[in-house]
């Protein structure tokens, strides 16, 4: 930086440095990175003055907050530096194809004119790269410019998201949307809307609905061309609906059902039987629920599917601890044999749920096909410790567990899981270093159980990823860390072993 006096100024100029020789495509990858980083605080970008009487009210702050993340405010930032910066920062179109609206953008006469005009120079500036739009519900109506502008660029839409009453707001889209891949839609104040104008979208792959538009619209929904379908319900009927959606989808294809759980268990006695061929599935139970009215829903969801296909399943609690899920066993297990779990399961993630050692390993022993499971100790949860038969705490990575899940070479004896390639756990760490060590090694070997869980490629893989719950840390004996580790060496890569701390908090 070099500076140039005169008589009534100075002008500071600032030169580039090295790093300006740097390739124009890596700056795009930075700077996309800064974009997509952004989630500005309101005092982060527009800091009140010290003075109460210029202080901006919570309203301002918020519009300033979405007008800069509309404008894309990094990248403005960035362009001052120098020519080339602001070339590329304004000039690359694919730096342009975020879009977020929230509603206190049309918060007056004034803002609305600011945004709509900012929404139009970004659409501008984003040329013909995918668009990525977020459209956010509130107290403040959408403007119909906003609707056309949009509009205009549906040839661009790669991913849509709306509340699903917006639908009819956008007019002459039908057969403009030849990029969409991903929709989501999800519940609003009002009816959800039509999907008659968006039928054709021939490069659709995932959809999520939230609330009941699949209940109105199933006859346009295109589900024999998605890999994914979400949907997120509240009552026994909306989820019956969206279980009765599965058996149109194509075989591979992913189901995500979330329950908000509002409904009392009797609403939940019994649900039409549906079988499809859907590869993944996942089952969430959304915010606060009752832990013995969930085991319900448990039992009554799977005890009406057949899944002849699956090769994922997961169970999951968004609230766990608080809301903990007891295991429905004697419902999978009878999933399990219906839908001949025991050739096609793949993977089993249960890490939020409250299952005995000695249902895991019962219903372990019908997943010979099993190739990675993830589990989880817990603590203590009065709801369920106060029921018969399960103690105050559920260890399940014991040395029991791990001991059949060795693989030996006896024959009459055979390992449990025997073609099991990945272990996920969440531990209180009751286990004896020696025997983790002895289940890896009998994992990697080619001698045991006649070379069972080799890869497609013929060369056995293994790993193991343990993860301390909170006020369990321990350190692993040394010679046994050592070992695992040479492992890694003398199997070229082949084993792999990761210990760490679990992320989720418990209570």
């Amino acid at each position: 930086m070099a500076q140039h006096e005169s008589t009534s100024t100075t002008i500071v100029v600032v030169f580039p440095s090295g790093i300006n020789r740097l390739p124009a495509e890596l700056f795009v990858e930075i700077f996309a990175h800064c974009w997509r980083s952004f989630t500005p605080r309101f005092d982060d970008i527009y800091a009140p003055s010290r003075s109460e009487e210029h202080q901006d009210d919570s309203t301002t702050a918020s519009f300033n907050t979405e007008v800069a993340r509309l404008a894309h405010a990094p990248l403005l930032a960035v362009s001052q530096v120098c020519m080339k910066w602001r070339s590329i920062a304004m000039g690359t179109p694919s730096l342009w194809c975020d879009i977020e609206l929230d509603t206190i953008l049309w918060d007056t006469h004034i803002h609305r004119a600011t945004a709509v005009a900012l929404l139009e120079s970004t659409l501008i500036r984003g040329g013909n790269s995918p668009l990525n739009v977020s459209l956010t519900e509130g107290e403040h109506a959408f403007p119909a410019p906003v609707f056309t502008l949009l509009a205009a660029h549906s040839q661009r839409w790669e991913t849509f998201s709306c509340p699903s009453y917006f639908l009819d707001a956008f007019s002459d889209i039908h057969g403009k949307l030849p990029r969409l891949r991903r929709l989501h839609l999800y519940a609003g104040e009002e009816e959800p809307g039509s999907l008659d104008v968006w039928s054709s979208m021939p490069n659709l792959t995932s959809l999520v609905l939230v609330g009941e538009i699949f209940t109105y619209d199933r006859h346009t929904l295109p589900l024999a061309q998605l890999r994914q379908l979400e949907c997120t319900t509240i009552e026994r009927y909306d989820t019956e609906n969206a279980i009765s959606l599965m058996p149109l989808l194509p075989s591979a294809a992913e189901f995500r059902l979330a329950i908000q759980l509002i409904d009392n268990p009797p609403d939940w006695s019994q649900m039409a039987s549906v079988t499809s061929n859907i590869s993944t599935f996942y089952l969430h139970l959304m915010e606060d629920f009752d832990t013995e009215h969930s085991l319900v829903v448990l039992q009554c969801i799977l005890n009406a599917l057949t899944l002849p296909c699956l090769t994922l399943f997961e169970l999951e609690s968004c609230e766990y601890p608080r809301c903990p899920l007891l295991w429905p066993h004697h419902a999978f297990l009878t999933l399990c044999a219906r839908s001949s779990f025991d050739s096609t399961l793949r993977t089993l993630e249960i890490y939020d749920v409250h299952i005995t050692e000695a249902q895991l390993l019962e219903c372990l022993s019908h997943l010979p096909s099993l190739e990675r499971l993830a589990i989880s100790d817990h603590q203590p949860v009065a709801p369920i410790s106060a029921r018969a038969g399960v103690g105050a705490d559920e260890v399940l990575v014991t040395d029991t567990l791990l001991v059949k899940l060795t693989r030996t070479a006896d024959s009459d004896a055979p390992s449990l899981v025997p073609c099991l390639s990945s272990l996920g756990c969440q531990t209180l760490m009751r286990f004896d270093d020696r025997v983790l060590l002895a289940l890896a090694v009998s994992r990697i070997s080619d001698d045991s159980d006649g070379g069972q869980a080799q890869s497609a490629t013929g060369s056995r893989h293994f790993s193991i990823e343990l993860s301390w719950l909170p006020n369990h840390e321990r350190k692993i004996d040394e010679t046994v860390l050592a070992r695992l580790d040479s492992l890694k060496i003398i199997t070229n890569r082949r084993f792999a072993f990761r210990l760490s701390a679990a992320e989720d908090e418990w209570i």
